[in-house]
């Protein structure tokens, strides 16, 4: 009965034309909440939808006023802040690998695994780099990555300059000069 309805397909239309849409970046809070960043106006997301999202994400949402009160509803993503990463290991009670981003304002751990040309034995602190392979607005999932390279242990002395390098894709040994004629 209401399936191919000319009249149901035009009211469809005319709330998707209805909605007011705002692209920004988001900024997560302490708390459970974040923001919306956008070119002139600032947008409270609420904590459900903070569950989509990560501190940095660039999306597009859809503005809900209820009175005075503004807060978005996150439709889609239009660019992800996390696609290659450093983290450090956190293996949680049942020893499932979790990583804590290397990034003051992401506080959550993503789930992860391993890629099979990682051979080291992953501990608590250990730094990584990862790749981030689902996203819950891209992919109708959870955050999830896999480890794609093993930088140093924790106790590593050297631990911060192995990180940086890493950081920034750099070998860990000197280029060799070129000899001139």
């Amino acid at each position: 009965m209401f399936q191919n309805n000319p009249l149901l397909a035009q009211l469809k239309q005319q709330i998707e034309a209805s909605k007011e849409y705002v692209a920004g970046v988001v900024k997560a809070s302490d708390k459970a909440f974040g923001f919306l960043e956008c070119d002139k106006k600032s947008y409270f997301i609420p904590p459900a939808e903070m569950k989509k999202v990560m501190h940095g994400d660039s999306v597009k949402a859809v503005v809900k006023r209820d009175g005075d009160k503004e807060q978005v509803e996150i439709d889609s993503l239009l660019e992800p802040m996390l696609d290659r990463f450093i983290a450090q290991v956190r293996l949680n009670k049942e020893g499932k690998l979790q990583l804590a981003v290397d990034h003051p304002s992401i506080k959550q751990t993503i789930p992860a695994n391993t890629h099979k040309k990682v051979t080291e034995k992953l501990e608590n602190g250990d730094w990584v780099v990862a790749q981030l392979k689902t996203h819950p607005l891209r992919d109708d999932r959870f955050f999830f990555a896999q480890v794609t390279q093993f930088i140093c242990k924790e106790s590593d002395n050297f631990a911060p300059w192995w990180v940086t390098l890493a950081r920034h894709e750099q070998p860990r040994e000197p280029v060799a000069n070129e000899k001139k004629l």
